[in-house]
């Protein structure tokens, strides 16, 4: 091809121009093409190979994030559902003290009432009991040693 050409004597010459990824080089230029070529694809190999590595990386971040959500949501739900536990607990402990505050007072209303029945048992005398029945108090006058 045109060895006297200025354009093609000079080297590694791009024509992508007039046709699709091609280059015109002379033979003494073959090598150091061939050369280019393979730095070329050994760095794009580097540049896919450190993608690699970042996709990588995002995919371990995504999923630590992933599993930190996860991990506050079930934790958040095991939170709501032992304070609706407790909070339950509570109010149970509640109506339980009230119920057993209606029995001591019920208790101590029965004591008042036994307190009192007692007081009336000590102070029933058979004179108490006759005072106002004169037949009673005929028959017991007539008892031997009355």
């Amino acid at each position: 091809m045109e060895p006297e050409s200025e354009l093609y004597n000079s080297g590694i010459v791009d024509v992508s121009h007039r046709y699709h990824k091609m280059y015109v080089v002379r033979p003494q230029f073959f090598v150091p093409l061939i050369t280019l070529l393979r730095n070329a694809a050994l760095n794009a190999m580097k540049y896919k190979s450190e993608l690699a590595l970042v996709r990588c990386q995002n995919v371990d971040i995504t999923k630590f994030e992933t599993q930190l959500d996860e991990f506050k949501t079930a934790f958040g739900r095991n939170w709501r559902l032992a304070s609706e536990g407790f909070e339950e607990a509570v109010k149970r402990i509640d109506e339980a003290i009230k119920d057993l505050e209606k029995t001591k007072e019920a208790l101590h209303k029965s004591a008042n009432n036994l307190r009192l029945a007692n007081d009336k048992a000590d102070d029933l005398t058979i004179k108490k009991l006759t005072r106002a029945n004169p037949t009673m108090a005929a028959k017991f006058e007539e008892l031997p040693g009355s």
